[in-house]
């Protein structure tokens, strides 16, 4: 029974990870414009917003 409560909470634990992490360099590495708008906002990666206009990776996110 303690080993089934260790792994539900590991379960919850684990699914409540952050869906993206921060490793990725390059526009063409991301595979949504959601994932691009979390780089911008959350890693630090102003260089994926050139004009800064707010819309990261226009390639992705369009105009």
């Amino acid at each position: 029974m303690k080993k089934l409560f260790l792994f539900l909470v590991f379960v919850v634990i684990a699914s409540g990870a952050e869906k993206y992490d921060c490793s990725k360099k390059y526009c063409k590495q991301m595979r949504s414009c959601e994932e691009a708008k979390h780089y911008l906002n959350n890693c630090g990666k102003e260089h994926f917003d050139r004009d800064k206009d707010g819309i990261p990776c226009e390639n992705i996110c369009g105009k």
